[in-house]
């Protein structure tokens, strides 16, 4: 039993010093220290063979020895996958905006067709309802132009609570200037046209109500809000509208799964591959014949009226969908000229255009830079954002407010107000970053002449102030960002 006992540990021994030796000879020059193995298994063998007196101890002669070998490794080939970049907002340190490059006659008024700021939300959704009064409505109300357009709020029609909180948000902005409506839309007749998707049936009904849009206003433009995003600059007309084209942004975020789930969808709804991701920067603007024209167009492609039947088959189970991406893919391929893209190819145009078919190729005009006057606080989030735009815009002007300073000069201010990106493309080379700012420098001039020499400024803190009152009245706080109080000392 003992001689069965021996040779069972001296096979396990020689099985670890092989594995050893095999080790180490993969490598080019490497000092295999046998002595240092075999006491080791010596150790080994006391523990777990509980070794019996008589047999002897095994002495290593060996000495330590070393093996060269001109064995190269083994080199193992791995599946390349391009992984976004990280963003870095370009350093504007001891840089102030170039406005002396902004010609004094850049400046022209621009006329815009009739407009509404659009939102759908539930209003039963404590979660909801918090974000709107402080991501969405806040910021509205600070930067966003009531001359430009209402604020429309689409709630559920069913629900007693959504009507509740729309009555509630009518009386609460009765006496602002920024006009408020409130729409209420019926469920789907299908029960399953919503259930059995990714998500709960209270989310796949907001992705549902996005195709409907255009039926809560008769303006011409929507201006389209998500429930989690926010507006961190003045919003010009100048950033909506060019030679009568509506200025489209988006970015090249493939590499993230969900954005691919949201291309699988787009080519089940349209037969065709998504340009870039336009699920990021806020507001979305794009003509309200647009989104008519897409249902349309999905209807017709699935060879029926009814629009539940087309939804349930390109609303892939299992698949995440962004019905704005599926709507300007769809102004990519049949509506191109009615907008100005921008789109921000993270320099792989070569690598998107190799999914998209002939005649719809991304140009190299279509890549040039554009200021994004809101973000998706979804994926980004700065308490510093409101500060940020209110300081510049008061800047720009010449004023230096108390507070500020840290805001005149510093990389924080990007491209798209706060750096929201995960991937940069239009501003990593010092060359785009001054044109970068320039972009910024005119899209400020635009904001000292529809902002702050307007007779009655709407740059104004004391309607922050208001709309946090009004979460406060109707049981919410806007504990995410700091108040305007803690902004701004006094509101």
């Amino acid at each position: 039993m003992e001689k069965k006992r021996f040779w069972t540990v001296g096979i396990i021994m020689m099985f670890m010093g092989s594995a050893i030796v095999y080790r180490h000879f993969l490598v080019k020059e490497s000092t295999v220290h046998f002595q240092t193995n075999m006491i080791a298994a010596q150790h080994f063998y006391r523990v777990m063979a509980a070794k019996p007196s008589n047999i002897p101890t095994v002495k290593s002669t060996i000495k330590t020895t070393t093996i060269k070998t001109t064995k190269k490794p083994i080199a193992v080939k791995k599946k390349l996958v391009r992984k976004p970049k990280v963003f870095h907002p370009f350093n504007m340190k001891e840089s102030k905006l170039p406005m002396e490059d902004v010609p004094k006659d850049f400046y022209k008024k621009i006329k815009l067709p009739s407009m509404s700021l659009i939102i759908r939300m539930p209003g039963s959704v404590p979660k909801f309802t918090t974000r709107f009064y402080c991501d969405v409505f806040r910021t509205v109300v600070l930067f966003w132009n009531p001359d430009f357009g209402k604020l429309v709020v689409v709630l559920d029609e069913e629900s007693k609570k959504d009507h509740e909180f729309g009555d509630k948000l009518l009386s609460q902005t009765k006496d602002l200037k920024q006009k408020v409506e409130v729409k209420y839309e019926p469920l789907p007749k299908k029960t399953s046209t919503l259930a059995g998707k990714v998500r709960s049936p209270q989310y796949s009904r907001q992705l549902w109500s996005s195709f409907f849009l255009d039926l809560y206003t008769q303006d011409e433009i929507l201006a389209w809000m998500d429930t989690d995003s926010a507006i961190g600059t003045p919003v010009t007309s100048y950033d909506i509208l060019k030679d009568g084209k509506i200025k489209a942004i988006g970015q090249d975020r493939f590499p993230l799964s969900w954005v691919r789930d949201w291309d699988a969808c787009t080519q089940k709804a349209l037969g065709l591959t998504m340009p870039s991701d336009f699920m990021l920067f806020f507001p979305v603007f794009l003509w309200r014949s647009t989104v008519t024209n897409c249902r349309n167009f999905i209807l017709k492609r699935f060879k029926t009226n009814n629009f539940e039947d087309a939804f349930s088959q390109f609303y892939i189970r299992g698949k995440l969908m962004s019905p704005i991406d599926v709507i300007m893919t769809y102004a990519w391929y049949l509506e191109h000229d009615k907008y100005e893209w921008h789109l921000d190819v993270n320099n792989d145009k070569d690598e998107i255009n190799d999914r998209l078919p002939t005649g719809h190729k991304i140009k190299e005009e279509d890549t040039t830079a554009e200021v994004a006057t809101g973000y998706h606080t979804g994926y980004y989030f700065d308490v510093d954002s409101i500060k940020r735009g209110y300081c510049l815009s008061h800047y720009v002007t010449g004023k230096k407010l108390p507070g500020c300073e840290p805001f005149y000069a510093t990389s924080g201010v990007s491209l798209y107000n706060l750096g929201v990106t995960t991937t940069n493309g239009f501003c990593d080379t010092p060359k785009k970053q001054q044109y970068c700012k320039l972009l910024l420098a005119r899209h400020y001039r635009y904001v000292k002449e529809e902002f702050m020499t307007a007779q009655t400024n709407p740059i104004d803190v004391t309607l922050m102030q208001k709309v946090e009152n009004m979460a406060k009245d109707a049981k919410y706080a806007c504990i995410r960002y700091r108040t305007c109080i803690q902004y701004f000392g006094k509101c």
